[in-house]
């Protein structure tokens, strides 16, 4: 049976989502487009779309140049000159032109010759260097969905690592458009700020003093996908070594100004974090402790990659233990043939008929799965959380919001763990319980920025892990003190 094709939304092949105006506003108010200073100055759009930030743009600039001037045929050569775009889909650029055509009708102009282009920008370099103003709202295409472009891509710089965004990349080309004066403004995923793709982006904005401001969206959406974003303000040859840190008003729709940040304050650990100087001090505080003494493992549960087999309720209990659901708190049966960490012999798992029939039903799927190199078709998908099954240990889900959402439970010898984290430790529950049901971890959490829908947070293993021995740290250190680790600012 010949399988179906996947299938891709338009928006995920071409990175297409529109940009509402009152971000294309806030991108151009950021970046400095606005004033008698946007006259003569070219301005670029390198993923143009229908002409959303284009249209805002030509707004601006006739309102400005009809102030001082009121000759349309020199407005409309301006308009030619100085007013730049590139889109790839040639429909796009039909619309864009059209509504940029539309606008000008509003100041009285019939025709302008529109210098928008429809190519493919990674391969276009004729506006390198010249442009005082790039400004935009790049495709956002994960490299899975680049298809044949994959390889031009990944000769790009800012793509060496990890998965590639194509969003990643528009910003050294749009780097590479600036003259030396000039200035990007781009909203795009924040992921840049802590992803293995945007290692190399980081470590350049860093190097060259090029991140002027930043504006966190955090949980809010201003895409119709679900996608956490940031608008970023660079420009070259700045004489500030500082950045201006906003967050975003929702309820007004306009960023909100929060501190003046240095690189070292919002750089740690080679990843981007934002938010007010005092709590980036703790933060780094808590990222960069180290211990001689370690009180705590943090490790992931079981990853059978296949939970609908493996967990459930059987007609056997044989080979079976009790296993917690972390991300619930709920405590199911599992099938587990493993003894002291090793794969049972499928003979001896099978000994007795009702699993080697249950076994055999399902032997396709099982053996689908994409297993650890040296796996089995009947164990685990991988080995992680099995060595541990007869340690003492607590369950923790890793989707948090405040600290009502923590779900820690105490799992016995011979209790596995899966969707979610366990903690080891010798430390007694009820401090446990004090660390981490408290205002200080969501407040840790929260400034990670792992975001996820809802207004919720996700951490990893190695996060809580940092938190709990630094947070042990302070309770030996200050046992009879109350203190908070981030305070009330």
């Amino acid at each position: 049976m010949k399988a179906e094709p996947i299938a891709v939304s338009a928006e995920k092949l071409n990175g297409r989502f529109y940009t509402p105006e009152f971000i294309v506003n806030n991108v151009l108010d950021l970046s400095g487009y606005h004033g008698q200073t946007i006259l003569k100055k070219h301005a670029i759009d390198n993923s143009c779309g229908d002409g959303a930030f284009l249209v805002a743009i030509v707004d601006r600039y006739c309102k400005e140049f009809l102030k001082y001037n009121s000759d349309l045929q020199v407005l409309s050569q301006e308009l030619s000159a100085y007013i730049h775009g590139i889109e790839i889909d040639e429909s796009e650029c039909y619309k864009c032109i059209e509504h940029l055509n539309q606008k000008v009708k509003h100041y009285g102009l019939s025709q302008v010759e529109w210098d928008i282009i429809c190519a493919d920008t990674l391969s276009v370099d004729t506006y390198n260097g010249k442009m005082d103003y790039v400004l935009g709202n790049p495709p956002y295409v994960r490299v899975h969905n680049l298809g044949t472009s994959f390889d031009q891509i990944k000769k790009f710089s800012f793509a060496q690592n990890g998965m590639t965004d194509l969003y990643i990349v528009f910003y050294e080309i749009g780097l590479k458009m600036l003259n030396e004066n000039g200035v990007l403004g781009y909203i795009t995923p924040s992921s840049f700020f802590n992803s293995l793709a945007g290692k190399y982006m980081r470590l350049h904005l860093v190097q060259n003093n090029l991140i002027d401001r930043i504006v966190d969206l955090k949980h809010f959406q201003a895409f119709t996908a679900t996608t956490y974003t940031t608008i970023t303000i660079l420009k070259n040859k700045r004489k500030q070594k500082s950045t201006e840190y906003y967050q975003f008003e929702d309820r007004n729709n306009f960023p909100y100004y929060v501190d003046t940040l240095n690189v070292e304050d919002y750089y740690i650990c080679d990843n981007f974090y934002f938010a007010n100087k005092s709590k980036l001090n703790e933060l780094k505080r808590i990222l960069t402790f180290s211990t001689a003494k370690e009180y705590f493992a943090v490790k992931n549960g079981f990853a059978t990659l296949a939970d609908g087999f493996f967990i459930g309720d059987f007609d056997f209990d044989e080979f079976t233990i009790p296993v917690v659901k972390a991300s619930t708190g709920k405590q199911y049966q599992c099938i587990f043939p493993y003894s002291k960490g090793k794969l049972v012999p499928y003979q001896d798992l099978t000994a007795n008929l009702s699993i080697r029939r249950y076994f055999e039903t399902y032997k396709q799927i099982l053996t689908n799965r994409s297993l650890d190199r040296n796996g089995e078709w009947y164990g685990f998908g991988r080995t992680q959380g099995i060595n541990d099954v007869y340690r003492c240990k607590f369950s923790i889900n890793a989707l948090i919001r405040t600290p009502f959402d923590l779900k820690l439970i105490k799992c016995d010898k011979g209790v596995g763990v899966y969707s979610g984290l366990y903690i080891l430790t010798e430390i007694p529950e009820s401090e446990l319980r004090e660390m981490l049901y408290c205002e200080d971890f969501i407040s840790y959490i929260s400034l990670l920025g792992k975001y996820k829908s809802g207004g919720y947070y996700t951490f990893s293993s190695k996060d809580l892990k940092n938190y709990l021995e630094y947070k042990y740290a302070q309770r030996k250190g200050f046992e009879n003190e109350q203190f908070s680790i981030f305070g009330n600012s």
